[in-house]
C-alpha cells in the first residue's frame, strides 16, 4: 500500500514562508527519491480538482512552499503525489491540509474600554438620571429606564439582544481538525482541538478501539478502518469518506456503542431522533450513534444529518 506524510497541515492564509515536506512510503518503508523523476502535488476541495504544483527533492523529502497556495482561500483541502503521472500517493483516500483565516481577516469590532473608577462614576450617574420624576403628590411616577437603555447611554449600541449576548463570554467554535488520546483519565478520553470530548465507557481502554492502527483489515474498499473509533471518526473529517457515500453503505456502526458519548459539545444531539438513519434500528444502533457523535462533535450539521434521516424533535 502507498502511504504519505506530511509535515504541517495547517497553516495561515497568505503565509508564504511555510515549507512542505512530504514523504513517500509503499508497503510501510520509506521511498528512496529519483532527481529523474517528475513529482506533482495535486491539489482538490469539495468542489473538484483545483491545481497542480511541481515537487522538489530535498533531504530526500518533496517540498513545496507556502507561496504556491497564494491563491487558495482558507479552507481544507484534499492532495495526492502523482509519480510521472503513473503512480499515484497514497493509494487509499487522500493528502490533507487547512488554510486558516490570518488575523486580518477575522471580523471584529471596537470595544469602548474604560476604567472601572470612570464606569461606576458614569453607572451612577446613569442610575441616577434614570429615576422618573414623581410628579404631583398622588401622581404615578415617570418609569425610570431599563438595563438596555443604561447600557446604550454608556457609549454602547446595538440591539437589545446585542445588549444580551454582551453579558455573555462569547466564542466561535467550529468541527474538529485532529485530535490527542488521553489515556490517563477513566475512561480514556479522545481530546478533540475544537474542544470537544469523546469517550467510551465500555471499551474505555481497548488500544484496539480507542488507538489509531494499520489499515489491512478494511470494511469498505479499504476506507473503514475495522476496529479504531478515532480512525473511522477522522476518516470523515478529513473528506476520504463523505456524507452521501455512508447513506447507501450498510455500515452498521462498528464499535460506536450507547457509552460513545460527547462531552462538551458543539451541537446538542438531544434535539434529534436517530433511528432514521439507520435502516434496521435494532442491527444498526451503533450507526445512529455514529451519526449522533459526528453531529455533536460539529463534523456534521442540521443539513446533513437530516438528509441521513435524522428528524428533528
Amino acid at each position: 500500500m502507498k502511504t504519505l506524510t506530511i509535515n504541517q497541515k495547517v497553516f495561515k492564509h497568505q503565509d508564504t514562508q511555510t515549507k512542505l515536506k512530504i514523504s513517500l512510503f509503499e508497503n510501510n518503508s520509506k521511498v528512496s527519491l529519483d532527481n529523474e523523476a517528475d513529482y506533482q502535488f495535486k491539489i482538490k476541495n469539495s468542489s473538484g480538482y483545483l491545481k497542480s504544483e511541481t515537487l522538489t527533492i530535498e533531504d530526500d523529502r518533496l517540498v513545496l512552499t507556502t507561496d504556491k497556495f497564494k491563491d487558495l482561500t482558507p479552507d481544507t483541502y484534499n492532495f495526492e503525489v502523482w509519480v510521472d503521472e503513473d503512480s499515484i500517493y497514497p493509494s487509499d483516500s487522500y493528502g490533507y491540509f487547512k488554510i486558516t483565516k490570518n488575523v486580518s481577516e477575522v471580523d471584529g469590532e471596537v470595544v469602548p474600554v474604560i476604567t472601572i473608577e470612570d464606569f461606576e462614576k458614569r453607572f451612577a450617574e446613569a442610575v441616577k438620571n434614570a429615576k422618573g420624576d414623581t410628579g404631583e403628590r398622588g401622581a404615578d411616577g415617570v418609569d425610570g429606564k431599563s438595563a438596555y437603555q443604561i447600557w446604550l447611554d454608556l457609549g454602547n449600541s446595538g440591539s437589545e439582544q446585542d445588549f444580551i449576548n454582551s453579558l455573555k463570554a462569547q466564542s466561535e467554535r467550529h468541527g474538529p481538525t485532529g485530535y490527542i488520546l488521553d489515556t490517563r483519565t477513566k475512561p480514556w478520553t479522545l481530546l478533540f482541538d475544537n474542544g470537544c470530548r469523546v469517550v467510551n465507557s465500555k471499551y474505555w481502554n481497548n488500544g484496539a478501539v480507542f488507538r489509531p492502527h494499520s489499515e489491512s483489515g478494511t470494511w469498505w474498499d479499504k476506507r473503514y478502518p475495522t476496529y479504531s473509533i478515532p480512525d473511522t471518526i477522522m476518516k470523515f473529517i478529513r473528506g476520504s469518506i463523505i456524507a452521501s457515500e455512508f447513506k447507501v453503505h450498510p455500515w452498521t456502526g462498528g464499535y460506536f456503542t450507547d457509552e460513545t458519548q460527547v462531552l462538551s459539545p458543539i451541537n446538542n444531539g438531544a434535539n434529534y431522533d436517530w433511528t432514521g438513519v439507520a435502516s434496521d434500528p435494532v442491527s444498526q444502533h451503533n450507526r445512529m450513534n455514529f451519526v449522533r457523535v459526528l453531529y455533536e462533535i460539529g463534523v456534521w450539521n442540521d443539513e446533513t444529518v437530516e438528509s441521513l434521516g435524522a428528524v428533528r424533535k
